[in-house]
């Protein structure tokens, strides 16, 4: 059996789409800067289905039109079957895709995993273009599919996975248990398009590969799935096998790495460990990685700059005490200004996450957060609108007052971060006023004379210098116009 982990081919106004992350929080466009994402979960499923009878092929669409141009007009010959990573902002545009396969090749199987399936897995059903959904961590549930698939046989008890019936019914089996994460292989990185270069104005040496040391979270905001998804459990892969993967990267040629762990530094003995490994290795690798703001202090960060990470990504979120209780983020602005303070002091380039519209939102918070980001002054900064994911706190608060959000699957990826979605359920800001509270933080962070000298100042190489050009130019061009 031939299978095909496809990510999609864009659809509408998306000119790129960030879609690595399992639990579905996805970016796209110019607003974050034209970043460009290789589909490392993806790669991982696909790593993981391999063998006994099982041949597994990656195909990212988006990165590698021609190819799958080529692979449509050939009606998809020799594909068994197809498994897409869908989240429910990206939900209806997948839909279509498997539409489109499913009318060239009828005998196609299709699967469909990530957020939307686990948390929507009876609107996940209604559609007849959907063969399979997966539930939750994807690996193993995927293989034992394609392995039934391939075989011939029943999949009425297998874990994890939902169908519909003879009859037409859905069935939602029992789910799966969490992973040892130390049992996945390695991803294996050749299944990545040759040819492709993945562009982000953040990664200082090219080219760079995305990597993964544990999944999910510390935190319990009310907006995020990702604890929900991986059950409210933080799992580590061992050092030893962390260390391995960055070996490997680096004989693959590979001269930076983006951790995607949603806190890389939420263990700190074992980023200790991690961060020694690297220096006694010489691995000459450039990284960067994401953190809270309440598990870093100076020594660490100094640690993590001499291992060779130049940028730390913070989920700041707002300056609002008031807004930031509200979220459950269960850290302080005091602790990020001091956090980025920090960073700032031993060298380190800093992110910050912002987002507008949650409950307790008013036009005074969106300024005082405004004003908050720029005194803060990190490095580069992103400015989104919250929305309900289905599997959160938040989104349950509004389907018990606007029911009518369904699956969520309005939200789609041409408007989300940037046009409001249910908010006036959250905070009574409209979505015309939260569009113009981004575009406004955006011009007014971005477009201020003394930093715009300040990041000119700071390139090192002419190189670099064409990076942040080409990133701050998607940026710019947001700012000015308020379109993707």
């Amino acid at each position: 059996m031939q299978a095909l982990f496809l990510k999609p081919p864009l659809a509408g106004a998306c000119r790129n789409v960030v879609r690595d992350f399992l639990y579905g929080c996805w970016c796209n466009g110019r607003r974050i800067g034209g970043t460009q994402m290789p589909p490392l979960n993806d790669l991982y499923a696909a790593t993981h289905a391999r063998g006994d009878g099982v041949e597994t092929v990656l195909l990212d669409a988006g990165s590698e039109p021609r190819r799958y141009s080529e692979l449509a007009g050939q009606r998809f010959a020799g594909v068994e079957a197809v498994a897409v990573l869908s989240s429910t902002h990206s939900f209806k545009q997948d839909v279509e895709c498997l539409r489109s396969i499913k009318a060239a090749n009828p005998a196609v199987r299709t699967i469909v995993y990530g957020a939307h399936p686990t948390f929507m897995p009876q609107y996940c059903l209604r559609e007849e273009s959907i063969d399979f959904i997966v539930l939750r961590e994807p690996e193993e549930t995927i293989r034992c599919l394609l392995h039934a698939l391939a075989h011939g046989e029943t999949v009425e008890d297998l874990e994890g996975i939902g169908y519909r019936t003879n009859t037409g019914e859905p069935r939602i089996n029992a789910g799966r248990p969490l992973l040892d994460l130390d049992t996945l292989a390695l991803p294996d990185r050749t299944l990545l398009p040759r040819d492709v270069v993945y562009f982000n104005p953040v990664v200082k040496r090219m080219p760079y590969t995305t990597m993964q040391t544990s999944r999910g979270c510390p935190g319990r905001c009310i907006y995020c799935t990702a604890p929900t998804f991986y059950g409210n459990k933080y799992r580590f892969r061992s050092v030893a096998l962390v260390l391995e993967e960055l070996r490997r990267v680096r004989q693959l040629g590979y001269r930076e790495v983006f951790f995607r762990d949603e806190t890389f530094t939420a263990h700190r003995r074992r980023t200790v460990e991690i961060c020694e490994g690297m220096l006694a290795g010489r691995l000459d690798l450039t990284w960067i990685a994401n953190a809270r703001v309440d598990t870093v202090d100076r020594e660490l960060l100094t640690l993590l700059k001499h291992a060779g990470c130049h940028l730390l990504k913070f989920g700041v979120e707002t300056g609002d005490a008031g807004v930031l209780h509200a979220y459950g983020k269960g850290t302080s602005a005091e602790q990020a200004e001091e956090a980025l303070r920090v960073a700032r002091e031993v060298g380190l380039a800093t992110h910050a996450h912002i987002i507008f519209g949650g409950p307790g939102e008013t036009p005074e918070t969106v300024d005082r957060t405004i004003a908050f980001i720029k005194r803060c002054a990190p490095t580069t900064a992103s400015f989104g609108i919250v929305t309900p994911y289905p599997g959160t706190e938040l989104f349950e608060k509004v389907a018990r007052v606007r029911p009518e959000i369904a699956d969520g699957s309005a939200a789609d990826l041409e408007h989300l971060h940037t046009q409001g979605f249910f908010n006036e359920a959250i905070c009574g800001l409209t979505s015309g006023e939260l569009s113009q509270a981004v575009v406004r933080a955006y011009r007014q962070f971005y477009l201020r004379p003394a930093y715009l000298l300040r990041r000119l100042c700071s390139r090192r190489s002419w190189r670099e210098l064409g990076i942040q050009a080409l990133g701050g130019l998607n940026v710019m061009s947001f700012a000015l116009t308020g379109r993707k």
